[in-house]
């Protein structure tokens, strides 16, 4: 050991956590909050800006209007049931994007995505993949429209509005649902930190498969 190696003084080897949150309101009532363990911190406000897209409401709205305007597009879905899952952008070169329109063919069970150009308003480019995209917005409203009333769902302490989904996949290919698309949703009181309800619904047959309460062992 070279010997002018020496350890830095006591006041640079001292760490204070310090709480950066996250703000929970309302807390949490089956979580305990460790605030009490960590330092007051004196925090300042700061201004920002929210980051926006590129693209804004109206290159959206006429992104859609392209696409679905397409005979490439309209080849693909003629006869089938069919969603906007949503609009998108994807780089076509060094300095270039083009607004990319999502849409899911529920018939087939098939992503079709169209690169649209606006300034020419046409589409570039078509594809489709057998794949499941994430979950739109769209369809968490859909899911939550068909549970209203659902049997397993109706005690007062399941707050439907709290109902978060994933998109999930019935791998028995004999079930009638193979291939349909699932979303798994759970719910709960919003002051709790673990959900005590759960839903699975169909949205290629727009139908509840199954809902209830989560057993009390597993929500605790």
């Amino acid at each position: 050991m070279p010997d002018d190696f020496s350890l830095p003084p006591p006041e640079l080897l001292r760490v204070e956590l310090v709480d950066l949150g996250p703000v929970i309101d309302p807390p949490f009532s089956d979580a305990k909050s460790f605030r009490r363990h960590l330092p007051h911190v004196q925090t300042t406000p700061v201004e920002f800006e929210p980051m926006e897209s590129n693209l804004a409401d109206d290159g959206r709205r006429r992104a859609v209007e392209v696409a679905l305007a397409s005979e490439a597009v309209d080849r693909e879905l003629t006869g089938k049931r069919c969603d906007v899952l949503g609009v998108g952008s994807a780089a076509t070169g060094r300095d270039s994007e083009h607004p990319l329109v999502t849409m899911y063919n529920y018939t087939d069970g098939q992503v079709v995505e169209a690169l649209v150009d606006l300034d020419a308003a046409r589409v570039l480019e078509v594809s489709t993949a057998d794949r499941q995209p994430p979950l739109a917005a769209a369809e968490r409203s859909q899911a939550l429209e068909l549970l209203r009333g659902a049997d397993g769902l109706v005690d007062p302490d399941i707050d439907l509005g709290t109902g978060m989904g994933l998109i999930v996949e019935e791998v028995d290919f004999r079930s009638p649902r193979y291939g349909h698309r699932l979303v798994d949703l759970r719910f709960g009181p919003r002051d709790r930190r673990l959900p005590i309800a759960f839903a699975v619904v169909d949205l290629t047959d727009q139908a509840v498969v199954t809902a209830g309460r989560i057993p009390q062992e597993m929500s605790s």
